[in-house]
């Protein structure tokens, strides 16, 4: 298969935890028999300093999709989304490597999100796009039958691991074993939050709703800096800004829940919403 025009290694599924873990978003899902009523869950917690976000829908080239954007009010970018064919794309940054090295490595292809929300329909076609990712990163992507997550590396490598029935997570730091040299940085909060988001997938017998992924973007328990809701122990480091979920299921467009603030200030004054797929994509 054609993957983002690059060489895919192999990943053992094995789940792998690093002694170190970087800062940032935490990406998370549920498929198949693990949802109520069948199809994907995927959630994004969107950690950074605190900046102007906004929700928008856009055109592209075959479909409309749903996006957060974040920034300052005259430049924001694309952080993620969810297009009326289904399919939903995520990104997280890879703090594991400090930002000069990954800058060196390749930061082209800022377009990529757009690409693959505007073009793809589903899980399988985003992979085979030959889409260019640019340089270090992560990706979840999900439509009503799998889960996904990509890991782009260094020397024109990707690694990917596909779900169809259970959970997927992730968060700042590498987990592919042949990614592991490029866990260069301490990076506390990324291991405590990536473990406290298995034990809360795991601690639920009964199928999830979208509800319940939701709950668990608000988990608070590692204290302000390392929880998966992180208050931030200081007014201008990283805190979380938004979450955004969505619920696939097959036959009918996506739901969204989704909690953001849209001033830097606002944190405490989120706005709080959920849309169905009817009214999202009329």
């Amino acid at each position: 298969m054609h993957l983002f025009s690059r060489r895919i290694l192999p990943v053992c599924l094995a789940i792998w935890l690093p002694a170190a873990a970087a800062w940032g978003c935490t990406l998370f899902g549920a498929q198949g028999s693990r949802v109520l009523g069948g199809g994907s869950l995927i959630v994004k917690n969107r950690d950074w300093r605190p900046e102007y976000q906004e929700m928008r829908m856009v055109q592209g080239p075959l479909y409309r999709y749903y996006g957060i954007y974040g920034g300052t009010e005259n430049k924001m970018a694309l952080k993620g989304g969810v297009n009326e064919a289904g399919l939903a794309v995520f990104s997280a940054a890879a703090s594991s490597i400090p930002r000069k090295e990954r800058l060196a490595m390749g930061g082209g292809s800022k377009g990529a999100l757009k690409k693959l929300l505007g073009s793809c329909a589903t899980v399988e076609e985003a992979l085979a796009s030959g889409t260019d990712l640019g340089g270090p990163k992560f990706l979840m992507l999900a439509d009503a039958s799998e889960l996904a997550w990509v890991e782009v590396g260094d020397r024109d490598q990707v690694a990917v691991r596909r779900v169809s029935n259970g959970s997927l997570s992730h968060t700042n730091f590498y987990l592919s074993p042949g990614f592991q040299r490029l866990n260069l940085k301490e990076t506390v909060s990324a291991r405590h939050r990536y473990r406290r988001i298995e034990e809360l997938l795991e601690s639920q017998q009964t199928p999830y709703i979208l509800k319940d992924l939701m709950r668990f973007s608000q988990d608070r328990t590692e204290g302000p800096d390392n929880s998966i809701w992180r208050l931030g122990s200081r007014p201008d480091g990283p805190q979380t800004l938004a979450s955004f979920g969505v619920w696939l299921h097959p036959g009918t467009r996506p739901d969204v829940f989704i909690k953001i603030r849209y001033s830097p200030e606002d944190q405490g004054q989120e706005d709080v919403y959920q849309l169905d797929g009817a009214h999202l994509f009329p």
